[in-house]
């Protein structure tokens, strides 16, 4: 399926507990809808980024534990209304040892992706899987991957640098296995958003003291990189993700400005093609929030606007679909971000909702 024939887009995360419920899920709802299909982020990605300080930061000979939580784990917070208040202290954090050159041996993501793949590409070859349906990975930015677990900014650009480099690692075990023209990669962007949203507050205390401008152009500056790990002959993707920490969004989403300059940059900074880009939609926008949608300068880049929402009506989606075309008259869908926090039949009825919100497009 070509990347405009794409109606729907599932960001990563979903409620089925392994790669092979999730692939037939997805196909049994969504087929002819979605042109990739995730695994579903099982096992130890299931709280996305903090599985890092319990799985991999703490087996890297070149850091040093410095906050952890008694019980050695990272748990969602109740659901709250209230959003991030900015500030936070650290959960479970890390520092580069002294006199170390700070490099990731296994970040997990690539062994998990080859295990998925293969499962995959069993469920394709038997026809249970569309040919032109491509596998889909999921993967951190650079500075979601560290900013929230390293507690010594100025030891940020290492560990970014750090980052990049194992991160292309196992893009490179992945590529071992799987023909780059079976795969979409996705850079997932969640403390970048969180950050902007705060405007000139801290996400951390021990963030650095920045402007929301000098935010935003930090925050670009890391695309490239990003974009270059990625062959041509797979597709590229972002997610703009405003957070689940605690309920979402994790900080209050006025419009779609941030998600638009960021994709502007994304394309301008990138030098090989970006296929598609996903920003969520509040349950309710007005005209302001979808405006900026007219500053959009991105070429051919697929947009799925994330305007499903699961427990509004038809009428509530038709009025986000129908507001938006205003500015934008051609996009998939998806949802806000990922849903894990189903079960697995609430999972399915949240996928029927995609294909009949697809169907109205």
């Amino acid at each position: 399926m070509n990347v405009d024939q794409a109606r729907v887009h599932l960001v990563g995360s979903l409620p089925f507990g392994n790669a092979e419920d999730s692939f037939r899920a997805v196909t049994n709802a969504l087929a002819g809808y979605v042109g990739w299909i995730p695994d579903g982020e099982f096992g130890e990605r299931l709280n996305w980024t903090a599985m890092l300080p319990e799985f991999v930061y703490p087996y890297e000979d070149d850091l040093v534990e410095v906050v952890a939580p008694p019980e050695r784990t990272l748990m969602q917070p109740p659901v709250s209304d209230e959003p991030i208040p900015g500030e936070l202290p650290g959960f479970w954090t890390f520092r580069i040892k002294p006199g170390h050159k700070l490099r990731f041996n296994d970040l997990i993501y690539g062994r998990a992706a080859v295990a998925s793949y293969q499962t995959f590409r069993r469920l394709r070859d038997a026809g249970e899987i569309a040919a032109d349906v491509r596998f889909q990975v999921s993967l951190p930015s650079a500075h979601s991957g560290i900013e929230s677990y390293f507690d010594d900014h100025t030891q940020w650009p290492e560990a970014h640098a750090a980052w990049i480099d194992g991160i292309g690692r196992e893009i490179d075990k992945i590529l071992a296995v799987a023909p780059a023209t079976d795969l979409v990669f996705q850079w997932d962007c969640a403390n970048e958003f969180v950050d902007l949203g705060l405007g000139d507050t801290r996400v951390m205390n021990f963030s650095p003291h920045l402007t929301a401008a000098e935010k935003f152009e930090r925050h670009a500056g890391q695309l490239g990189a990003l974009g270059a790990l990625i062959p041509s002959d797979a597709l590229l993707g972002f997610h703009w993700c405003y957070g689940t920490w605690g309920g979402w969004p994790a900080v209050a989403m006025q419009d779609l400005d941030a998600c638009v300059r960021l994709s502007n940059e994304a394309v301008r900074r990138i030098s090989r093609h970006v296929d598609y880009i996903h920003m969520p939609v509040v349950p309710r926008p007005d005209d302001a929030f979808y405006a900026p949608l007219r500053n959009l300068k991105i070429g051919d880049t697929r947009v799925f606007l994330g305007m499903v929402h699961p427990t509004d009506t038809i009428d509530d989606f038709r009025r986000r679909r129908d507001l938006a075309r205003k500015y934008l008259p051609d996009f998939g869908i998806g949802w806000v971000c990922g849903f894990r926090e189903v079960d697995a039949h609430g999972g399915r009825t949240v996928l029927a909702v995609h294909a009949a919100n697809a169907a109205e497009l």
